[in-house]
């Protein structure tokens, strides 16, 4: 241990958060920070991590503090690991803090042992009083204060970073001046005026405090908040439910698993909770996408909805985890009209909102669903705007999402371009891996640019060096269903059979494990069509599936297996729907065609139909095409007569899933 935190000083890492699966190909966020300079797994326990993350502000913090907490027997080493027993920061971090301090100027020093005295998070006019200064004159030391590292904004407060700050400004007074100040402060807060009835209750509690520092992207220090509004007997109940919410959000960024394992504890002591209860919504809501993302569909739905349900009294600021999460669900079954319903509910319910840059979450959210609907171009004005808004009161954790819209809506309107940009800008603000609203499209997006500038081999190496694993991630299938033939189809392209059998077993085991979703049905059909050379199967693929994507890739791969494939008597019988001899034959039509036939008919435009049959407008155009060139005809009013005469009882539907999932 000696000799790891030895090579720790020398280093300038801190976080390394990976994303691993357990045996039963559940994502989870992994916090495996650890000791710059320590192998894997030789690692520290939660509360150790806890000291580290607060330190990472320097990394002789973090060197000293697993020092310090071996040689002052404040941690034991067991196995190879340390575990802190209590929270007194040890002596060596202590005197670093010290020191971190002695360089400051005189009136920030005191400024911040004042502010200390206050608590782990404090108001800016409480210290004035104290100090018998105004606000405007603390201005100079408050900068200081946080381009040093020790404080941050705590929303409509301040707070320090990590305990291990605050502890170690408080040692820096002694103890008689430290029962003086906190008594004086006791004074103040006697003598504090109370609001004004119509302002009170507007500045945040520590709650809502801890969840603003996570929404700018504080996340260790907002966990720090809300763990100390829990500890305090006298927090106001609404405020430690905002508290527990914040710990569960808090740790879905940072460690998934500890998230769940949160939630399961919530919900057990809970036993039921009354509808607005945040703390229940955001229980329910984590616990309903750990089991989407682990392929159980019908119970993440299910949590979903009732997450859903126990958000209907809660703040719009929190309503919105629960109802963009299910809009998320139910654009991954391609049930667009639903999501994208619960989407324009949160964004009335934000609008208004003292904090503008919320408006950022819908925005991102309904890019997300518009670009898997295939209508690119509305994907990426909203896309945009998400980029925009997010900039205004430091939400600036949504923009890897949006960001990777913004690069898949450039590759499918073939900018490439535009697309590497994009993506470079997606993994620079997307810091030790760490993003919002976490799933495999960040990976899935660079792989496929990286598939279209250098081709499957690059491509292939891309996912065996940094992206491993992605091939079995389950949820990789659940919101993107034709990325299973993609990547059948790189298998096939490099011949690698391992990667082929590990898509089509992953696929099928996600497919028997939710038979009633047939879009998840349909991309199983479609990568077997691709490995078994099924023309037949890849018809049935481009007539029913509700997902573009899929849709497009089966209709290459179609054209592709006509392209390489003589007409021998066989290939003529399971192809003969498009056979040239008959191009004249309206019975030839393959089933989306003529339902896109049928719409033509019925006089809706490309755009209407695009939107009818969840594909791009520019799809649509491309089946005209085709339809036009195997029929002989050259005019949409051609078409049109023609679908009436030969089509006069098509009733227009694909199948969907919408009957199995309704609320």
């Amino acid at each position: 241990m000696r000799a790891q935190v030895t090579d720790a000083r020398e280093s300038r890492g801190c976080d390394n958060v990976t994303v691993t699966e357990n045996h039963e190909s559940e994502a989870v966020f992994k916090a495996d920070r650890q000791v710059p300079g320590a192998p894997p797994g030789s690692g520290m326990d939660h509360d150790l991590l806890d000291c580290a993350t607060g330190a990472c502000m320097d990394v002789r913090v973090l060197a000293e503090s697993v020092l310090g907490l071996a040689e002052e027997g404040i941690a034991k080493e067991q196995h190879e690991e340390v575990h802190p027993p209590g929270q007194r920061p040890p002596h060596k971090v202590l005197a670093l803090v010290k020191q971190r301090l002695d360089g400051l100027s005189r009136d920030c020093r005191q400024f911040l042992k004042v502010a200390a005295i206050l608590g782990r998070s404090f108001m800016l006019d409480d210290v004035s009083r104290i100090l018998d200064r105004s606000s405007a004159s603390l201005l100079t030391s408050l900068d200081e204060s946080m381009a040093s590292g020790f404080l941050v904004i705590a929303g409509h407060q301040f707070a320090f970073r990590h305990d291990f700050l605050w502890q170690g400004v408080i040692e820096t007074i002694p103890a008689p001046a430290r029962r003086a100040m906190r008594r004086e402060a006791g004074d103040h807060a006697e003598r504090r005026p109370d609001p004004p009835r119509e302002t009170a209750g507007t500045s945040p509690g520590a709650g809502p405090a801890a969840h603003e520092l996570i929404m700018v992207g504080e996340v260790e220090a907002g966990i720090a908040v809300a763990r100390e509004a829990l500890s305090r007997p006298g927090t106001p109940a609404s405020d430690r439910l905002e508290a527990e919410a914040s710990m569960i959000l808090g740790y879905s960024l940072l460690n998934r698993q500890e998230a769940v394992l949160l939630s399961e504890r919530i919900l057990r002591a809970r036993r039921g909770g009354s509808h607005g209860d945040v703390a229940t919504m955001m229980a329910l809501t984590t616990l309903s996408t750990a089991r989407w993302l682990a392929g159980e569909l019908a119970e993440g739905l299910t949590l979903g909805r009732a997450a859903a349900r126990y958000a209907e009294a809660a703040p719009p600021v929190w309503r919105l985890y629960s109802l963009l999460t299910l809009a998320g669900k139910l654009a991954d079954l391609r049930e667009f009209d639903q999501a994208e319903s619960l989407i324009d509910e949160v964004a009335a319910g934000l609008r208004g909102s003292p904090a503008p840059g919320l408006a950022a979450v819908p925005a991102a959210m309904r890019s997300r669903l518009l670009l898997q609907a295939g209508q690119f171009e509305e994907a990426q004005r909203q896309a945009e705007s998400a980029v925009s808004l997010s900039g205004r009161d430091g939400i600036t954790a949504l923009r890897p999402l949006a960001l990777s819209v913004l690069s898949s809506a450039a590759l499918s309107r073939g900018d490439l371009s535009a697309a590497v940009q994009h993506l470079h800008r997606m993994k620079e603000e997307m810091p030790e891996g760490r993003a919002v609203l976490e799933s495999t499209q960040y990976a899935w997006a660079e792989l496929r640019i990286v598939m279209a500038v250098r081709g499957p081999r690059a491509a292939f190496d891309l996912l065996s060096r940094e992206h491993q694993g992605l091939a079995t991630r389950r949820s990789l299938y659940v919101e993107e269903p034709g990325a299973a033939a993609f990547l059948v189809r790189l298998a096939l392209a490099v011949g690698d059979s391992d990667l082929e059998h590990s898509v089509l077993t992953t696929i099928d085991n996600l497919a028997s494990g939710n038979p009633g979703i047939s879009v998840i049905g349909l991309a199983a059909m479609h990568a077997h069509a691709l490995a078994d050379q099924n023309p037949a199967a890849l018809q049935r693929v481009t007539a029913q599936s509700p997902d573009p994507f899929s849709v497009a890739l089966a209709t290459e791969d179609f054209e592709r297996f006509l392209a390489t494939h003589s007409a021998t008597t066989d290939q003529s019988a399971a192809i003969s729907s498009h056979s040239p001899e008959e191009a004249d034959d309206w019975s030839g039509l393959s089933p989306m065609e003529r339902r896109i036939a049928h719409l033509v008919s019925l006089g809706l435009t490309n755009r209407q139909i695009a939107k009818q049959i969840h594909l791009s407008a520019h799809t649509v155009n491309y089946h005209l095409r085709k339809i036009y060139k195997r029929l002989d005809i050259n005019t949409r009013a051609e078409l049109a007569r023609g679908a009436a005469i030969h089509y006069p009882d098509e009733n227009g539907t694909i199948p969907t899933d919408r009957d199995n999932h309704s609320s």
